[in-house]
């Protein structure tokens, strides 16, 4: 048992607790004839009373002692607490019309500050007698204008219009009238620091029409007032009504939710549903950062799932064979990529074009040869000036050795070439032996048959899984760079809504060429009705790729789970992460994420049905 516990104890023996404080207990009769010895245990009580009283004091000091600062400099403008200054401004003036919810940004700014809100009720009568005389006053001041033969004054007019409205809620109780004060007091270490925020919530608070001034010559009383006492040193407020009075509300958090979209989950602020479709955005891509076993793999699975029940095709990139439940579950394509498998791709295949779209002549192959060097510089190795030129001319050679022209890039009943054709044709040019040699590996080497075969799978709709966990890891940017560009010419044959998602896209971001055809993708997905989630686990090394950041800054939207301590500050400079979600991300539970949409920023626990559970668990001790 503390001290405290002692006294109380020994205290109620005596005392009977009252709601005014302790009251000492009635008189017992009976009690009056106790004998000498019991008055000698009172004595021995009140003793253990005293010295228990006195030991509760000592620690309370102690424990003021230890809270207090070791020093307060009150100056006409500010305070300083220890190293710390402070100073406090108050609001004087509001708009007539004040939309909900305007103390949001101050509510949600992100530095340091106390802010009291004070608001007294006033008595109805003495609202109505008040503006009686104020009315009174007002249609006089009309009499006097009519008399002198004075225009109408419209504001005098609005004044009154006002007040009789009021009038009217007020009698009928629609509305009641209150004091309100606001202030706040903002803290930093120096005072330079001190003077800019000052300015920032000027700005913050005069975009709506919120006048505001900086407390002078009574700091203290300043700082008492928005301090946690509940305590109105100032007294300085305006009238507002009711209906005013809501708009202030502080609590108030942000919502996501669209009439047709799918269901992301519950947002944490304030349980509502997340309803939200990603083709309502400025752009339908997403990109997502977690650390392993934060549950991105479960959260995106759940989201293809759910798109599919929607119509929107999806297309997926699977680096370990997680998707693969999916797949057989909703009936949909399977592609094993790798040299044991017998699916191929040509990556000089080209698309067939949009019928809706006008594409000039020579766009297909311009942009097909353009994506051809890309690919070349992959497999080649970095490619000097004289070769790129040499490659461009083999390239073009190449096509319209097969009727593909410049005059004429429609592919329909022609063949198309295949890597042996280019390396045919290099070996006819002079200056290009090293690349006819360094090209040797993929035509009739290890790599043949990945990279020079015809084209012999057909991407059904619905869904479409490739999956690169067999390839080994010096061909694996390559071939996602032509799985990639695969999608993307069948993507451009035809406008559905579709998702691709690239799971682990630091493979493709680690060489410049394969990560500027992914920023190529992403940036003009949105022209053909498709959205590109980008995963990877590896946020710091992403965003230091000249890419990665440009990736971002067209996704619009962002997916944030669990992150580890080494990457979260990159994370922060990146998203500008208030502290408050930075300890969310680094705390979070399994499923619990960070959704933005824009300007939006909410907190989201993934939910799923027992079924949906079940097809798109990636748990491998279920």
């Amino acid at each position: 048992m503390n001290r405290q516990e002692k006294l109380i104890e020994l205290v109620g023996k005596r005392y009977t607790w009252d709601v005014s404080g302790f009251l000492p207990a009635k008189k017992d009769d009976s009690k009056s004839k106790k004998t000498s010895e019991s008055k000698s245990s009172t004595s021995e009580e009140n003793k253990q009373i005293l010295a228990a009283e006195k030991d509760y004091k000592e620690a309370l000091a102690y424990v003021k002692d230890a809270i207090s600062p070791a020093f307060l400099k009150v100056y006409q403008d500010k305070i300083r607490i220890n190293n710390t200054f402070a100073k406090t401004f108050f609001v004087y003036s509001y708009p007539n019309f004040l939309e909900g919810n305007w103390l949001s940004p101050v509510i949600n700014w992100d530095v340091k500050f106390d802010m009291s809100l004070y608001v007294y009720p006033i008595e109805s009568a003495f609202v109505q007698k008040y503006l009686r005389k104020r009315l009174t006053q007002l249609h006089s001041e009309r009499s006097i204008n009519a008399e002198k033969w004075l225009i109408n004054d419209p504001g005098l007019e609005a004044q009154i219009q006002d007040v009789e409205e009021l009038r009217a809620k007020l009698t009928r109780g629609m509305e009641k009238y209150f004091h309100m004060g606001l202030y706040i007091t903002v803290y930093s270490d120096t005072e330079e620091s001190l003077n800019r925020i000052g300015k920032d919530i000027e700005t913050i608070l005069a975009w709506r029409n919120v006048l505001q001034k900086q407390s002078f010559l009574r700091a203290e009383q300043w700082f008492i007032s928005t301090g946690p006492f509940a305590k109105d040193d100032l007294w300085v407020y305006r009238n507002i009504s009711t209906w005013g009075l809501s708009t202030t509300f502080p609590f108030s958090s942000s919502t996501l939710s669209h009439d047709d979209g799918i269901l992301y989950g519950v947002n944490t602020h304030n349980n509502s549903l997340i309803l939200y479709d990603r083709f309502k955005s400025e752009n339908a891509n997403m990109v997502v950062f977690a650390k392993s076993g934060s549950g991105k793999s479960f959260t995106v699975k759940l989201e293809i799932l759910r798109m599919l029940m929607m119509g929107i095709d999806v297309i997926v990139i699977d680096p370990e064979n997680e998707y693969k439940p999916l797949v057989d579950t909703v009936w949909g394509s399977y592609l094993d990529v790798s040299l044991n498998s017998n699916e191929r791709i040509n990556p000089f295949d080209l698309p067939l074009g949009m019928k809706d779209h006008e594409e000039k002549p020579w766009d297909l192959l311009r942009s097909s040869v353009i994506n051809l060097l890309g690919l070349m510089n992959l497999l080649l190795g970095k490619m000097t000036s004289d070769e790129e030129s040499l490659m461009e001319k083999a390239l073009i050679t190449t096509y319209s050795l097969k009727g593909i022209t410049i005059e004429d890039d429609n592919i329909e009943w022609k063949e198309i070439p295949i890597m042996q054709d280019l390396k045919d044709v290099l070996e006819t040019m002079d200056g290009a032996n090293s690349l006819v040699t360094r090209m040797e590996k993929y035509t009739t080497g290890i790599f043949a048959w990945i990279f020079s075969k015809r084209t012999n799978i057909d991407l059904k709709e619905w869904l479409q899984v490739f999956s690169v966990r067999d390839l080994d890891d010096i061909l694996r940017p390559t071939t996602m760079y032509v799985i990639l560009n695969h999608i993307w010419n069948k993507v451009r044959s035809s406008n559905k809504k579709r998702i691709m998602v690239i799971d682990e896209a630091w493979n493709i971001m680690q060489h410049d060429d394969s990560a500027k055809f992914l920023f190529g993708l992403v940036k003009r997905a949105r022209k053909y009705n498709l959205g590109i989630t980008t995963i990877t686990q590896d946020v710091e090394d992403f965003a230091q790729s000249n890419y990665g950041k440009p990736i971002i800054s067209n996704s619009s939207i962002q997916l944030l789970l669990k992150q580890s301590s080494a990457s979260i500050d990159a994370l922060q400079n990146i998203f500008k992460l208030t502290e408050q979600e930075k300890y969310i991300l680094l705390n979070s539970a399994v499923g619990q994420w960070l959704f933005f949409a824009w300007a939006e920023h909410v907190g989201i626990q993934v939910l799923a049905s027992f079924y949906e559970e079940q097809i798109v668990s990636t748990n491998p001790n279920r």
